[in-house]
């Protein structure tokens, strides 16, 4: 095979620099670059080029929503909620999540290559906080939340931003254990009851306070 000509060479290897940095296999994400406090719609066409980008209503639940921007809206892979603070600038991210079907990961603190997806189970997300978490029981409106990590890795996320996910209990669980732990209380992710009905992450979001 001929050997590309140097001008050719050189210009495929400009084309690389410049492609967004996030646009082709999923990957890790923490609270920095494009989802650092301060970032903005700018940042974010950077980061996974504009035509990725698009602003839109996020639900919050309830029926109401929050102007912000969605990464790759028709690709749940790779799909990325944002709500911004400031609205009509389109910067200062209040909320970056995910959710599931997605194939994005998170770096643990402190861990150099572990992550976490979504997928990941109660025990799973308890090691990676190296002590017992805090989650909400399920059938209510904040169903299987946990944002309470203690003392744990995971109460200080890459970047300096909060972190919280969502459980779901599994479909096969039974009446009884589901309506052990259902309802507006708290348990710890140690806990027998909770463990019994095999939670796994469905959401996982970072968090940014003003």
């Amino acid at each position: 095979m001929p050997a590309l000509p140097a001008i050719r060479v050189l210009a495929l290897a400009g084309i690389m620099l410049v492609m967004p940095v996030y646009a082709q296999t999923p990957t890790v994400l923490d609270c920095t670059g494009p989802f650092a406090r301060n970032a903005d719609e700018v940042a974010l066409a950077k980061a996974f080029g504009a035509t990725n980008v698009k602003r839109t209503d996020i639900d919050v639940g309830e029926g109401f929503t929050e102007s912000g921007a969605t990464i790759f809206p028709e690709d749940p892979k790779r799909r990325i909620e944002i709500i911004w603070r400031d609205k009509s600038r389109h910067r200062q991210p209040s909320t970056i999540r995910f959710r599931q079907g997605s194939a994005w990961s998170i770096r643990l603190p402190g861990s150099g290559e572990r992550r976490l997806a979504i997928g990941a189970t109660l025990a799973e997300v308890e090691a990676a906080n190296g002590e017992p978490f805090t989650i909400l029981g399920f059938d209510w409106d904040n169903a299987g939340y946990a944002a309470d990590w203690g003392n744990g890795a995971l109460a200080r996320p890459v970047g300096g931003c909060s972190l919280t996910m969502l459980f779901d209990a599994d479909r096969g669980a039974s009446g009884s254990a589901l309506e052990a732990v259902s309802g507006d209380r708290e348990f710890r992710s140690s806990d027998a009851a909770i463990r019994a009905v095999k939670p796994v992450v469905v959401r996982i979001s970072f968090e940014w306070s003003e």
